[in-house]
């Protein structure tokens, strides 16, 4: 056995070292937050953000490209190989199984060491009270009805294109420049938003996401929160932040969602407001026709015009994309990002709403009544 197997066989010990961490990180999260999430950690997202940020394209992307070049061309090699030297069939062939586990491995534990053990982290604002509690359907219509007004009133700040289209300020660059804007108002609530992170980046293949229907990656290797920056203007703000809360170390999607809507709703700029409450609305009006349908129609004839445009526009583009590629990536997609159920005896709306309740029932008075 050759010193470069003896150490490939070496790395293979990084996949039991990253599930050991895991584990412990399940029977002691309060600790592991607190010197892993908020510790060690934040500090190596934050220098991979930083020395990777100043770049104008997204260094993940190009590592991606990379390694699909590498895999066709190692494949390929090895086809040639195993035909010029077919004497030698199972040696090279038992070669490439084991650099393409080892290469499997180091991305697995790379992945999981670098982020992934986030994935065990306490709930997002779960020690500043943000609980999730018994909710009733006229509770959730409140809510709805609170966000509509806020997002009627709020769009009145912004332009509007020839088809009288919500328009943001700026382009994409602009968006991802101010971003940060939300995170640093609510710091001094959730301490665990601080920090100094790099900007967002575009991702060239944005058309192909689309298609997948998949609006953002964030990527722990290069601490780089990607956005496809070919989806409609109007959710690239929320999109932004939804992978900057993947950046401040929370794994799931239904935290990063909210921590999205309360940086935008937070942010003091209306653009950023307006994608905010586009986000909650999206998921209220599903969690609500889900229990009340009536209900939702109801509550449906105070929403804008301008709004009701803005939905359409959006509803429109997506369905252009729907097919096979799309229902491939959300099965691959819900998979990977799988989350944990509810407690037993508690009503869940969806964890998003459940954690819009929360925010509201802990910060704020919602005065609409459902009628």
């Amino acid at each position: 056995m050759t010193g470069g197997t003896k150490l490939k066989l070496l790395s293979l010990l990084l996949v039991p070292i990253s599930v050991f961490c895991l584990q412990c990180y399940v029977n002691n999260p309060e600790n592991w937050e607190k010197y892993y999430s908020l510790g060690i950690n934040k500090t190596i997202i934050e220098f991979l953000s930083l020395n990777f940020g100043f770049l104008p394209f997204s260094v993940f992307e190009v590592l991606i490209f990379l390694l699909l070049l590498f895999l066709a061309w190692y494949i390929l090699a090895t086809i040639y190989n195993m035909i010029r030297y077919h004497d030698y069939l199972f040696q090279v062939l038992g070669k490439f199984v084991l650099n393409i586990v080892v290469i499997a491995a180091l991305l697995f534990s790379s992945f999981e060491l670098l982020w992934g053990l986030n994935y065990k982290r306490p709930q997002f604002g779960l020690k500043h009270g943000l609980v999730v509690e018994q909710y009733t359907t006229e509770d959730l219509g409140a809510l709805y009805v609170h966000l509509l007004k806020r997002a009627k009133v709020i769009r009145q700040y912004l332009d509007e294109d020839t088809n009288g289209v919500a328009q943001m300020y700026g382009d994409y660059k602009n968006i991802f420049d101010r971003a940060y804007m939300g995170f640093y108002e609510l710091k001094y609530i959730f301490d665990e938003l601080g920090g100094n992170y790099g900007l967002a980046k575009p991702l060239v293949a944005s058309d192909l996401l689309n298609h997948a229907c998949i609006t953002g990656i964030y990527s722990p290797f290069t601490g780089e929160p990607n956005v496809n920056v070919e989806i409609p203007p109007m959710y690239i703000p929320s999109t932004t932040c939804h992978e900057m809360g993947h950046q401040r170390g929370f794994g799931y999607e239904d935290q990063c969602n909210f921590i999205a809507f309360i940086t935008c709703e937070r942010h003091p700029h209306p653009d950023f407001q307006y994608s905010g409450y586009l986000l909650a609305l999206a998921y209220t009006s599903n969690a609500l026709g889900r229990v009340d349908l009536d209900m939702l129609q109801s509550l449906n004839q105070q929403m804008s015009e301008g709004i009701k445009r803005d939905l359409d526009y959006g509803n429109a583009f997506w369905d252009q994309y729907r097919g096979q590629i799309k229902e491939a990536a959300r099965s691959v997609n819900n998979t990977f990002l799988k989350t944990n159920g509810v407690k037993s005896g508690t009503q869940s709306y969806g964890k998003v709403v459940d954690l819009l309740l929360a925010y509201y029932a802990n910060y704020f008075t919602i005065d609409d009544k459902v009628k």
